[in-house]
């Protein structure tokens, strides 16, 4: 069958969507920034190129759901990169590392320049209220932070176990966003200690940011047993010193991240059998595979594809067991989600001393309508809130976060908060700008030609050009490195931190794999003679030769209409997906007409979408490169040191002819 190939115009729009993992990230993260300077042991550098734009930085180094690993092109080539592990390694690192005059290094807040040009009260001292002040604070107004706990944190303090996210590294965060302009009053229920009148009253804006804590319940007979309890409940009670007992067989019904810390904490605390019931298959789940790996290691059972119907009661009251239906799933949705459905006359009943109930969590609403009738709603969804700017039909409140978007994961609540932020900065001050620069997009063509020769090495080609595109010896031969973890016998403390963290040599390893999605190629229709010699020597099959009859195109770019009336005319078709930056068809080509562009972008937010920044960390090298710290800063690592290096031919080669012996001293140049 013919294939036809459709012509894209090259722009800051191609080139920015090239970079699937910061394009994945819900608040722009620049990922493979981060990552590269990761792996030039720049690793300050790194650390605050990962907080830049995510205050809450350090907590999604441990429990982000990363979906900038899900769209990271690696995966093509073997597994995506480890991007949440390197951003905790990189927290990590820093904070035990680096001093400040003299002093343990602290994530240091915003600079305050004068008094605040206005007031915010944030209700809520979670990973949205807290983005929300830090932006707030940046852009010159004075936040106050009220929360019911007497921590902030929010969910992430009250719902995610201290195994999974230290309480330290919560600290580190917070204490990147108070400052003169940022005041936490903990201890205080709105509605209760102070009203939302007087908030609403004496400042210049409100934002309610309190999140989900009101538990969903599924209307099952006896579900209002003793020993019946709320996941989220339960959670903040086992890590924040109240007693709770769980017995030796527990039920959690749920299949999300809190039914696995539901789970995992019950096991922690001494029960011997621990069930998750999944309605769906495995397939459905929303939890990852490592998490999903991890909750199976320490012993607990997933029951798939069964649905509970009643609660059992003992003489006492209290539950003894759980009956259960088997399901078979039906036709898929409009989402394309097949959705259970009961198989009759396959009951069966699982003992258990305690019930989970990790289904979800909603708002608690009440306590907006008794000042305010205008949020006397039946559902919490009903409340009117503008989609753009977040704002209540009464004027000065807004609402972000999960308690306007239902519950979410912690890196969507931080962009959502600093979402939030802008458009109060914009209700009080039409002229604020989340930044205070103008649109920058860089394009920098760089070719073989114009760089000094034996300054560099590109892998498996040996001395060469500098390697402007800066890929390590041997990078795409590293395998992913698996996050350190404690064995299962020693995880019993509820407070002992599973992931170990990597070492610096894991880390740069792991940085190192990535393929730096920021170069593109780019062929000089004009130097090009048609040797093919390009398209010989790619090993992913990037490069083809096509007709140019089988070229389309809609007419909005002239050459290609001129160069489709020469007989027997071709064209270059590049796959960006599959090339892995080797820069073998850079280095074979003989008229140097292939070049290497790296591209680089600031943008300032507009509406509600957060600003994008690429630019910082190729400067960076690109400095650091200029005063001769190092010709090429990477590796800093012997490729052999890498678990699961794999030789090639079963000999270990560096790239440059010689065996795996090399020193670092040789892989890096002064």
């Amino acid at each position: 069958m013919r294939e036809l190939y459709q012509v894209v115009e090259v722009g800051p729009a191609w080139y920015q969507e090239n970079i699937p993992c910061q394009e994945a990230c819900p608040v722009k993260t620049n990922c493979r920034g981060y990552l590269n300077l990761a792996a030039a042991g720049e690793f300050e550098k790194g650390w605050e190129l990962a907080l830049d734009p995510n205050p809450m930085a350090s907590i999604c180094g441990s429990v982000c759901a990363a979906p900038c690993e899900t769209a990271c092109r690696r995966k093509e080539v073997d597994k995506p990169l480890s991007i949440r592990y390197v951003k905790k390694f990189l927290s990590d690192w820093t904070h035990q590392n680096v001093r400040n005059d003299g002093h343990a290094y602290t994530q240091p807040p915003a600079p305050v320049f004068g008094p605040p040009r206005g007031t915010v009260a944030i209700v809520g001292a979670g990973c949205a209220g807290l983005s929300a002040a830090s932006d707030l604070s940046k852009l010159g107004f004075g936040v106050t932070i009220y929360d019911a706990l007497d921590q902030a944190g929010g969910t992430t303090l009250a719902g995610v176990p201290p195994f999974r996210l230290p309480r330290e590294v919560i600290d580190r965060d917070i204490a990147g966003i108070v400052n003169e302009n940022v005041q936490l009053k903990l201890s205080t229920y709105v509605g209760r200690d102070i009203s939302l009148r007087e908030l609403h009253d004496t400042n210049d804006a409100v934002l309610i940011a309190a999140g989900c804590f009101e538990p969903n319940y599924i209307g099952i007979p006896g579900e209002e047993t003793e020993g019946v309890m709320a996941g989220i409940v339960f959670l903040e009670r086992a890590y924040r010193g109240r007693p709770v007992e769980v017995g030796k067989r527990v039920i959690i019904l749920g299949s999300g991240y809190t039914a696995m810390d539901c789970a995992s904490t019950s096991w922690r605390l001494g029960a011997e059998h621990m069930y998750v019931i999944v309605r769906r298959s495995r397939e459905e789940m929303v939890v990852d595979e490592e998490e999903l790996t991890e909750t199976e290691r320490e012993g607990i059972e997933f029951v798939y594809l069964v649905s509970p119907t009643e609660v059992l009661a003992d003489a006492n009251g209290r539950v003894r067991g759980v009956v259960f239906i088997r399901n078979k799933l039906g036709e898929p949705d409009e989402k394309g989600r097949r959705s259970p459905v009961a198989i009759p006359g396959t009951e069966f009943e699982i003992p258990c001393d305690t019930v989970l109930l990790a289904l979800g969590q909603a708002p608690e609403t009440s306590w907006l309508s008794k000042e305010f009738p205008e949020f006397r709603v039946k559902r919490w969804r009903d409340i009117k809130v503008d989609p753009e700017t977040y704002q209540t039909i009464v004027p000065k409140i807004f609402i972000g976060g999960d308690y306007r978007t239902a519950p979410t994961t912690i890196i969507e609540a931080v962009a959502d908060g600093r979402s939030a932020a802008q458009q109060i900065a914009r209700f009080l001050d039409e002229n604020a700008i989340s930044v205070n620069v103008p649109e920058y997009h860089e394009v920098v063509t760089l070719r073989r030609s114009s760089t000094p020769d034996n300054i560099g090495m590109i892998s498996l080609e040996g001395e060469l050009a500098r390697v402007y595109h800066n890929m390590s010896v041997d990078y795409d031969r590293i395998p992913r490195q698996e996050m350190p973890k404690l064995s299962k016998n020693d995880r019993r403390g509820l407070f002992l931190e599973i992931n170990q963290g990597y070492s610096e040599a894991q880390a740069i390893a792991e940085s190192d794999r990535c393929l730096k999605c920021n170069f593109n190629i780019e062929i000089i229709g004009e130097l090009c003679i048609i040797c093919g010699g390009c398209v010989d020597v790619c090993p992913m099959d990037v490069i083809h030769m096509v007709d140019m009859s089988d070229v389309v195109d809609d007419g909005s770019i002239p050459a290609v209409g001129e160069a489709k009336k020469w007989q027997n005319g071709v064209a270059f078709f590049l796959d960006e997906t599959a090339c892995i930056r080797c820069a073998l068809c850079v280095i074979r080509c003989p008229t140097d007409a292939i070049t290497m562009n790296r591209y680089g972008t600031v943008m300032p937010a507009v509406g509600n979408v957060l600003p994008k920044e690429s630019i910082d960390d190729e400067i960076h090298l690109d400095l650091t490169v200029a005063a001769k710290k190092a010709a090429r800063p990477l590796p800093q690592y012997d490729p052999k040191l890498a678990v699961g290096y794999k030789p090639v031919n079963g000999h270990d080669h560096n790239g440059n002819g010689h065996h795996g012996d090399v020193k670092e001293k040789e892989l890096v140049k002064q």
